[in-house]
């Protein structure tokens, strides 16, 4: 009996064939959103560091709009929006308004919006070379950072 129900099933699976798929279009185009998710290490100290994640949409070719949030070492969070254009392939620009919640400002002064303007030169596959202009209302100051990414 296992015999003839093996014959039936072999000479069933003869008549099945397999048949090529269409192509996805999400294969094909290129989607305009993004999520993304960064680390910098501040100029503040030696040991800190910050940490952005969100949304991304592309809106033109090069010119990218997004929102998100905003953690970092000092205890300040809050959530962050700007534009990020891409020049060229090696250098990029971004601006960036961030809400900031800090506990150890000033009383009064523990919540804010900071701007902030960075841009981004790739030298090689591992070195990027990156500049930051900061503003925060408390500091009644700008900070300018350089520095080299490994």
């Amino acid at each position: 009996m296992r015999i003839l129900i093996s014959l039936t099933f072999t000479l069933l699976s003869w008549g099945a064939f397999a048949a090529d798929l269409p192509e996805l279009k999400i294969d094909s185009e290129k989607s305009p959103h993004k999520l993304f998710l960064s680390s910098d290490s501040n100029q503040h100290s030696f040991d800190s560091w910050t940490i952005d994640s969100g949304y991304a949409y592309n809106l033109f070719d090069k010119v990218d709009v997004y929102v998100g949030t905003r953690l970092d070492k000092n205890k300040e969070s809050g959530f962050l929006s700007g534009l990020k254009y891409q020049v060229s392939p090696r250098l990029s620009l971004k601006s960036t308004l961030h809400s900031y919640n800090n506990e150890d400002a000033p009383e009064g002064q523990e919540n804010g919006i900071a701007a902030e303007v960075s841009s981004r030169v790739h030298l090689t596959e591992h070195l990027d070379l990156h500049a930051t202009l900061d503003y925060q209302e408390w500091q009644q100051g700008f900070e300018v950072g350089i520095g080299f990414r490994f």
